[in-house]
């Protein structure tokens, strides 16, 4: 990990940020910093059951993509969202409760850090950034609705991998020969994770998808051959 500063340039490209006006920018540049975090490494190299590394800091994801999950009754990790460029980690900026969220590079990943209470100072000094904040909670608030519809205990496990792999490809994929594909590696064990269900379940299920066609999964990458194929899948009846 590296302590440099970032640019007011770096910041503008943080949509969080990009109301802000240029001496602002300076400003808030000056009271952040720069994180590197390797493939596989704990956001703020804190694991589970230690304190989380949401309650004294705020992060941006600059490059790379982070896992942010959490940790089950059953102490199994449930992946939440995985975030790339441009996004805000956090969802407790303000500190009105205790977050025991975690996160955890996906892909080789730079972050753009603030002390978190610095940074709900500037958010109730600039009324855009309290826009930026609002608007970043709604988006969470909708996507963890529309998961819980999404992995209603009824849905056959291979129909909630489809949806999870179709979001991935919209947020992460890119088009390549033989289909769109996601960008970055995933495991099976992440793939787990984020449908909420043992390796083995989801072992299954990839297994049944790439029967089907519907999917290919080589060197921890999946491709989609035929998205509106998958997508129609995901939306047959059970």
């Amino acid at each position: 990990m590296t302590q440099d500063r970032p640019t007011p340039l770096m910041l503008k490209q943080i949509c969080f940020f990009q109301a802000l006006g240029e001496p602002e920018l300076q400003s808030a540049a000056k009271h952040m910093w720069i994180e590197h975090l390797r493939r596989g490494h704990p956001l703020g190299g804190r694991e589970p059951g230690e304190a989380s590394p949401f309650q004294d800091t705020v992060y941006f994801v600059f490059r790379g993509i982070v896992a942010l999950y959490s940790e089950t009754l059953q102490g199994r990790r449930k992946i939440l969202f995985f975030q790339g460029p441009g996004r805000l980690l956090n969802l407790n900026v303000m500190g009105t409760c205790k977050d025991s969220h975690y996160g955890e590079a996906a892909a080789d990943a730079i972050l753009l850090c603030m002390d978190r209470e610095r940074m709900k100072e500037l958010v109730c000094r600039e009324p855009c950034l309290m826009a930026a904040l609002l608007t970043h909670y709604e988006s969470k608030l909708w996507r963890l609705s529309h998961q819980l519809k999404n992995t209603a205990g009824s849905m056959f496990v291979e129909r909630k991998l489809a949806g999870k792999l179709l979001k991935l490809a919209a947020d992460f994929g890119k088009a390549r020969e033989g289909g769109r594909v996601i960008a970055f590696d995933l495991t099976i064990t992440q793939v787990a994770d984020y449908i909420g269900v043992p390796r083995e379940t989801a072992s299954r299920a990839v297994r049944k998808l790439t029967e089907l066609g519907l999917i290919t999964y080589e060197n921890r990458r999946f491709c989609i051959p035929d998205v509106k194929r998958l997508e129609q899948f995901r939306r047959q009846p059970e």
